[in-house]
Order: C-alpha cells, then sequence, then structure tokens
C-alpha cells in the first residue's frame, strides 16, 4: 500500500490522465448530450494520453440511473434537467487514481446543492485525518458522523473510499477500505480515493463528490487539479 517513488510517478501520471478524462467530457454534458460520446470521450482521453485499460468499467449513468453507482447497459439522451454520475480513473501502467463527479445538466434542486455541501464538507473535515497518526476507520467515523448529523444515514453508503494501486481486473481497488472499525494505519506515500456517495432514492436525488490523495508526513496532497467545485452544465 506504501508506494515508492517510482510507482509515485505512475500515481501522479494517472491522476492528470484522469483530469484530462474530465476535460474531455465537460463539453459533452449538456440537453441532448449523449452518454455514449461522453464515455467514449473519457476512455479516448486516457488512451490518448498513453494509459491504459481500467481494471474495471467506468460508472455511467444518468436521470434515475445517476443514483445506480454501478456499471450498466444501454445509453441515454440527457434532458434538458438532468444529473449524471460518472466514476473513473486514469491509468498509467496499471496504476490507477479515480475519480467521482454528479453533473447537473440544467438548474440543480435544493435537494442537489444540499446533498453536494455535505459531500464537499465531508471530505474536507476527512482531509484533516487523512494523515499518519489515524487509521481507515478513522477516516470512515468522519464521514459517518457528519452525513449523519444532516439526516443523511439512510442515503450514504457504509463506506467512503480505499487505497489504490496496479491493479487488474475486475477491479481498481487495492483491499483496504475505509469502513467502520478498520484498523488499517495511514502511512505517507499511500494513494487512496475518498468519495462521498449519497442516493436519496425518496426524491430521485443523486449526488457524488471524489479525488484521489497522495499521503504524505502531514496533510495529504490532492492529485486533481479540479478540486472540489460543484459542477454543472
Amino acid at each position: 500500500m506504501v508506494k515508492s517513488a517510482a510507482e509515485i510517478v505512475y500515481v501522479e501520471k494517472a491522476a492528470s490522465l484522469a483530469d484530462d478524462a474530465l476535460d474531455a467530457t465537460i463539453p459533452l454534458i449538456h440537453a441532448g448530450g449523449s452518454e455514449a460520446d461522453i464515455l467514449a470521450a473519457m476512455q479516448g482521453a486516457v488512451f490518448a494520453g498513453g494509459g491504459d485499460y481500467p481494471a474495471n468499467e467506468f460508472i455511467i449513468g444518468s436521470g434515475a440511473d445517476a443514483l445506480l453507482c454501478r456499471y450498466k447497459a444501454g445509453r441515454r439522451t440527457l434532458d434538458a434537467q438532468d444529473q449524471l454520475t460518472l466514476e473513473w480513473a486514469g491509468v498509467s501502467a496499471h496504476y490507477h487514481a479515480a475519480m467521482m463527479r454528479t453533473v447537473v445538466v440544467g438548474e440543480p434542486t435544493n435537494r442537489h446543492r444540499e446533498l453536494y455541501s455535505a459531500c464537499r464538507d465531508t471530505i474536507q473535515a476527512i482531509e484533516m485525518v487523512l494523515r499518519p497518526g489515524n487509521t481507515f476507520g478513522t477516516v470512515f467515523d468522519v464521514h459517518s458522523k457528519i452525513m449523519d448529523e444532516r439526516g443523511l444515514t439512510r442515503h450514504r453508503l457504509n463506506a467512503c473510499g480505499y487505497s489504490l494501486g496496479a491493479r487488474f481486473s475486475p477491479s481498481w481497488m487495492e483491499h483496504q477500505m475505509f469502513h467502520m472499525g478498520n484498523p488499517q494505519e495511514i502511512a505517507p506515500d499511500m494513494s487512496l480515493f475518498v468519495h462521498m456517495i449519497i442516493m436519496d432514492s425518496d426524491s430521485g436525488t443523486a449526488m457524488t463528490l471524489g479525488q484521489t490523495y497522495l499521503t504524505t508526513d502531514g496533510a495529504p496532497k490532492a492529485l486533481s487539479r479540479y478540486g472540489l467545485d460543484f459542477i454543472s452544465a
């Protein structure tokens, strides 16, 4: 789980490719846009940048399927008012750097904004504990505390990320996850994907936010140039 200096070069290249994929995708996310074109642009950007196939499929889902968070067959066209959930990774020499976003097409609802605020605030709080001296369980505790205080217990997951590295099919996940009670200690030079996934089936509202970090002796280093800003189209 602790990456060497040579491995970190591949991880950082993978993160750059993940950003390139989002660069290629944002212009295609609009009313009338095609999930097929979006998915092709994302994967094509990774290949064009010299990257590899991911160890598992990119996730794409809009409308009601934005709440699915699993790969599915079939592609739809985006409506004037829509939501699009994407989970993807840049890949370099099989090293992965994952990202996750729910993009709103049209005017975001109040619920979208409320859930985004919960995602952003929780990740920012996690950045304060994603450091040596804490455990993977500590990270999950921060996630569950904030989500539960905001009444989102029913809509959150029981994990909020995992370790990434050189992986092959069927998954880009390494074994250790951020879940309750995980005693795995955080050490410098780990590549860790932190994701917030909120699926409010009652209102049909999806919101996700995630990026990969490199741990250090102190504050973690976010590997994406995008930051945590809300994306709407």
